[in-house]
Parts: C-alpha cells; structure tokens; sequence
C-alpha cells in the first residue's frame, strides 16, 4: 500500500499544490472561529515555527546536503507540500480576518495581493527563487498575524499596535541572522539575498500600506449595520423598529427610508472586538450632494467594548436630515473605515398608518 501510494504521489504529483491548497482552505475553514481565541492564536504561531523550520531547511539545502532524523525519513520527501499546506492555511486565515474588518475599496487592494500570493503559493513554482519567495510569504503570514496580536494585547487599535508589531518582527529578522551566521560562514551573502532582502522588503511595502490607510484595521469587523424608525433598550436586547415590505428582505432595516415629520434616523451597529478590548471609534454620517458628491453631516464618537460575540452595540441617531442619498460608515479614530451602509431619505406625504414591525438584536 505504501509502494503505491508513493507510484500514485509521483503521477500526479503536479496536482499536489492544488490538493494541499483545497485542504488547507477547508480545513482552515473548519477551525477558524474568533481571531482573539487562545487556541487560533497558538495553531497560527506553531504553523509560522513548523513553516519557518521548513524554509530554513530548504535554505541549508542550498549549501550542503540535509540528514533528516530517522523518525522523518519517511515523510522528508513530502516537506514541500506541507510547507505549502501551513503558509496556505495562514494565508487563507489573514485573507478572512482582513476581508471581515474591511468595507471601504481602498482596503480590497490589500485583500486581493492576499489572494493572488495566496494563489502563487499553491500553483506556481519559481525555481531557483522559491526560497526567496517562501521568505517573503512566510515574512507576509508573520507581520500578519503580529499585526493582529498586537491590538488583542495592548487592548487597542492605531499605530502604536502597528508600530509594536514592525519592532517585534525585527527582532524576529535579528534572532535568525544570530541562529544562521554560524552555519553560513561560506556562504555569508546568500542570508542576504535569500532572507533578508525579501524580509525587508515585504514589511517596507506593509508599512507603505498601512500608513497609506490600505491595511483594514483587524482585529475589529462591523458585523451587523442597520438603519431604523425607532431603537429601545430592553432587558432582552435591543428592539429595532422598521417600516419596509417584508419582500425586501436583502435591506437591513429601513435602507429605504420613508420620512414623516418628527422621524428620526436610526443607526444600529454590532462592532466585533477582542476580549479586554477598549477603544474609541467613530460613526460618520455622510450626504451626497448632486454636485460636491459625499460630504460629511456628523462624526459621533462611540467607545467600543469588547468580548461579546456577537459584537459591541452602538446607536446614533440623527434628528436633521434632507431627502436624498446617505451614507453611515464605522471607523477608527485615525479614520480608517470598518464598516458602511448606504440608504435612501424619501418624504412620505401620505397620511395612511404605516405597518411597524421590529426585531430584537
């Protein structure tokens, strides 16, 4: 059985990237819950350990022949395909934790470079440069997940975070150099050129990135906007007020908002946010003008806590509005945005009593 399972790995073995990446997506898929969950976090930093091991491993392979230990031998000749099975799965991760908390289209540029490395890992190999290129994803999945670590420990989201997460990865960079100079000594460019370069570059172009505000701001994601007649605070929740048609049942609340005299405009928000989390956002309400496009109407600061499942939930309210096109997003205080909904004002002259339904959230 093994003989032929081996006969049948070298006949198809150009369809194993492509057998590793469905694996790694479903099984990623399976496990993944919240980005704050102990057990995501410890499953993300075994996999950058296993998968930096493996890259160092190809490195060495460079310079002098690899013995694996006898309790390997048996499993040595398939390290490639679980090397791309792990940077797959953490790729895939950050995909889905950056595409939750992102809204704005600005922020897709960085989902879709995800994607499209996320591909390239999987179906793509680059010869001589795949180390180099193996450095670079797993240099990528690392900033990734310290991006994300960062505000789950210091409890808040900005650039201090950020800037903590650059620093750490550093030091990362530095601890390697120590642990491979050693081992180098007849070959001491070649750290350069396969690691360093392709480290360095890939946290320059994350740092461009983020201060360019085209990084989404994880760990936050909006996972719940609506737009209402009415809001209560009640034992059981918050019940939500709506005036639509059941078949438009696509819209949260009232996107399509009938305006009579005295009705105010609700907003309700579900913000996800880490566990011992503590941080100001902001609601913006915008209006578009026919000729000056979108142009802001107010900016009310909301402090957001975390540890609820299903999200932190905030109301604003606005009382003076116009018909028209509007516009609500959720950012953070550095303007970066993590969620929008869009909705329609239109008067509503007719005197027949509106049918209110609600719901509790």
């Amino acid at each position: 059985m093994i003989k032929r399972a081996k006969d049948l790995y070298r006949q198809y073995e150009r369809w194993v990237p492509i057998g590793t990446f469905i694996c790694g997506f479903i099984f990623d898929t399976l496990i993944l819950t919240r980005i704050d969950e102990l057990k995501t976090i410890i499953q993300q930093a075994a996999y950058l350990v296993i998968s930096g091991g493996l890259i160092g491993i190809e490195l060495m392979e460079g310079i002098s022949e690899i013995h694996p230990p006898r309790i390997l031998k048996k499993v040595w000749p398939y390290r490639e395909a679980v090397l791309h099975f792990l940077l797959g799965t953490l790729l895939n991760s950050y995909t889905i934790f950056f595409f939750k908390s992102s809204s704005a289209l600005s922020s897709f540029i960085f989902i879709i470079l995800l994607v499209v490395l996320l591909m390239l890992n999987e179906f793509k190999r680059f010869g001589k440069s795949q180390t180099q290129v193996h450095v670079a994803f797993w240099s990528l999945c690392l900033i990734s997940f310290l991006i994300s670590l960062a505000p789950i420990v210091l409890g808040f989201i900005g650039t201090l975070p950020f800037l903590c997460a650059i620093m750490f990865s550093g030091l990362v960079l530095y601890s390697l150099y120590k642990w491979f100079r050693p081992k180098l000594v007849t070959r001491p460019r070649l750290f350069r050129t396969h690691v360093v370069y392709p480290y360095l570059g890939i946290q320059a172009l994350i740092t461009v990135l983020y201060f360019a505000h085209l990084i989404p701001p994880v760990p936050l994601s909006v996972t719940y906007l609506g737009i209402f007649h009415g809001v209560e605070k009640r034992e059981d929740g918050y019940a939500l007020t709506f005036t639509r048609s059941k078949w438009r049942f696509w819209e949260h609340g009232d996107q399509t908002f009938y305006a009579r005299p005295g009705d105010s405009i609700y907003c309700f928000s579900q913000i996800f946010s880490p566990s011992r989390f503590k941080d100001q956002l902001q609601i913006r309400w915008l209006y578009k003008d026919a000729k000056r496009g979108w142009l802001p109407a107010d900016a009310i600061p909301i402090q957001v806590l975390g540890g609820r499942e299903e999200g932190y939930r905030a109301v604003t309210k606005k009382s003076n509005y116009q018909p028209g096109e509007w516009r609500v997003q959720v950012e953070t205080r550095d303007n970066r945005e993590i969620g929008r909904i869009g909705f329609t004002v239109v008067l509503d002259e007719s005197k027949i009593d509106r049918v209110a339904q609600s719901v509790i959230r």
